[in-house]
């Protein structure tokens, strides 16, 4: 009989007792693991199994490639990706035709199958187009930045060509591109190429330094010495540059402009070659006609006493007359 689980009377005999050992072993806790453990294996699959669980993973593999495959296929052949929107910025010379044109078949093909590079090697093929950035915007437009060449001059060769501050060519001068009314560079015939570069590059330099102001230049003349003989519009007057700054020099010379006229009446060539100075060469007179009577010679009048600051400009058979920068005075001996 028990209550609540619990034996309710006299104990067993001692025969029917059991003997149970509570207590552990010397040595070893009875709340830690036991300090050897028993290795289970794994049970070893057999050749079937193997194949039939490589079979499976290899389904399942195919079934996403070609489910991705699928979708895919379906966004190429979608026709909201499809790039109607072009964006053209920076094209002032070129229409948006012309480039349309340079970027071929690209209009309206998948925006995503677009090769970017391509299309900003076709665009920099064009001589107007100094670089080019080609961006897509989903789902559908298409943005074509460029950056043009802008004509500074036009280059004299076999025709006339326009060309950049770097002396490159962008395009002939013809009735396309007859509304540039630029200053002509003349020297470039007759040259081996390399010399040509270098000398369209100096006059290139001369009129993107000058800026506005090039809007007075009607000639550039590009000498083999390096040194450049540029003719202005309006009266015609011929400077002689060598080095940079063009711009201080020239700037400097228009202010002195009225008054080179009137101390320097008839001179014709201006050397700004030196610095604190100008040089104003006057032009030869002209040849007497011819008379039975033989007329006097004219007195040979003496060249200019000048005292340059810098070196000694060259020697020529016509008066000089020598302007101070800092002090515009005329010295003129005769």
């Amino acid at each position: 009989m028990s209550r609540r689980g619990l034996p309710v009377g006299p104990p067993p005999p001692p025969e029917e007792r059991l003997d149970v050992m509570l207590d552990p072993e010397p040595g070893e806790s009875p709340f830690l693991r036991p300090r050897h453990r028993t290795r289970v294996r794994p049970r070893r699959r057999g050749l079937s199994a193997r194949l039939l669980f490589g079979l499976q993973v290899f389904a399942v593999g195919l079934l996403g490639i070609v489910a991705a495959w699928t979708a895919w296929q379906k966004v190429f052949a979608s026709e909201r990706l499809r790039d109607s929107n072009l964006e053209v910025r920076g094209s002032h010379f070129l229409s948006e035709g012309e480039v349309r044109a340079l970027i071929g078949p690209a209009v309206g093909e998948n925006i995503l199958a677009l090769d970017i590079e391509a299309l900003k090697g076709r665009l920099r093929g064009s001589p107007w187009v100094a670089d080019a950035t080609v961006t897509r915007t989903l789902p559908d437009t298409l943005r074509l930045e460029i950056r043009e060449r802008v004509p500074l001059a036009l280059a004299e060769l076999d025709r006339l060509y326009l060309m950049d501050a770097d002396g490159g060519l962008i395009d002939i001068y013809g009735p396309r591109t007859g509304a540039f009314d630029l200053p002509i560079v003349r020297g470039l015939l007759g040259v081996e190429e390399e010399s040509r570069r270098e000398r369209a590059r100096r006059a290139g330099a001369l009129l993107a330094d000058l800026g506005e102001l090039g809007s007075e230049v009607s000639e550039v003349y590009v000498l083999g010495s390096g040194d450049l003989r540029v003719v202005l519009r309006g009266p015609g007057e011929v400077l002689r540059f060598a080095d940079p700054p063009y711009r201080e020099r020239l700037l400097t010379f228009l202010s002195l402009r009225k008054e080179l006229v009137e101390r320097a009446p008839g001179a014709e060539h201006f050397d700004l070659r030196y610095r604190g100075r100008i040089y104003a060469k006057r032009a030869a007179a002209a040849a007497a006609p011819a008379t039975t009577a033989k007329a006097p010679a004219p007195p040979r009048p003496r060249p200019a006493v000048v005292r340059p600051s810098s070196p000694r400009p060259p020697s020529s058979p016509v008066p000089l007359v020598a302007v101070h920068v800092d002090d515009p005075a005329v010295e003129q001996n005769h």
